[in-house]
């Protein structure tokens, strides 16, 4: 709420800015929204640029709405749409329909087929049993006296130097730069007109209208 107080104060006016053709640029000729304490809300505004939306919601959550718009060559579309447990649909003149993907069914050929061609047995001669192979056992030379090997002194124990930890730098804090607030300008706007705001325990009410 504290948002929406603050954006509609800063963006009562916008100097030297105005439609031309561009929608960021198209100011907000009406808006209404209310809150009720069931969980029931609402929104609907309308655009310089034409464009109209209106959104209800019912306190199981299911939304209802249309919105609509003005094409290139000044054609109007409006689209409704209906979102909750069943998801979303939408219906209108301005939603592309699908292009048929339906394929023509290919023809079944009609033929006889030919019996299938057996040719004879041809003989083969059976194989005859080859002698397997028995290889001889390798001859295992006898093992080699293997000496002992002499004995070794030990190194002696050489002590390690101490750890000497190296004194730290200290942090010196570096002065950060001091914040400068801009607001740089919205691309939507509201033009002079009245507003009001009705606040309660149980929701809120607003309402815009240009003058």
């Amino acid at each position: 709420m504290l948002i929406l107080v603050l954006s509609l104060a800063i963006a009562v006016t916008v100097e030297g800015q105005g439609y031309h053709g561009d929608p960021r640029t198209a100011a907000i000729l009406a808006e209404d929204r209310y809150l009720q304490a069931d969980g029931r809300f609402g929104a609907q505004y309308q655009q310089e640029d034409g464009v109209n939306f209106k959104e209800t919601s019912a306190p199981d959550g299911t939304r209802q709405g249309s919105y609509s718009y003005i094409d290139p060559n000044g054609q109007r579309h409006t689209i409704s749409y209906t979102a909750g447990k069943n998801g979303f649909m939408a219906t209108g003149d301005g939603i592309p329909q699908p292009v048929p993907t339906t394929l023509p069914v290919a023809p079944q050929p009609n033929y006889t087929p030919l019996p299938q061609y057996n040719p004879p047995e041809i003989y083969r001669p059976r194989a005859q049993p080859q002698p397997q192979y028995q290889p001889q056992p390798q001859y295992q030379p006898e093992p080699q006296y293997q000496p002992q090997p002499q004995y070794q002194p030990q190194p002696q124990y050489q002590p390690q130097p101490q750890y000497r930890p190296q004194p730290q730098p200290q942090y010196q804090p570096q002065p950060q730069p001091q914040y400068q607030p801009t607001t740089p300008n919205p691309h939507r706007f509201y033009p002079p007109g009245k507003l009001s705001l009705n606040r309660s325990p149980d929701g809120y009410q607003f309402s815009f209208k240009s003058a």
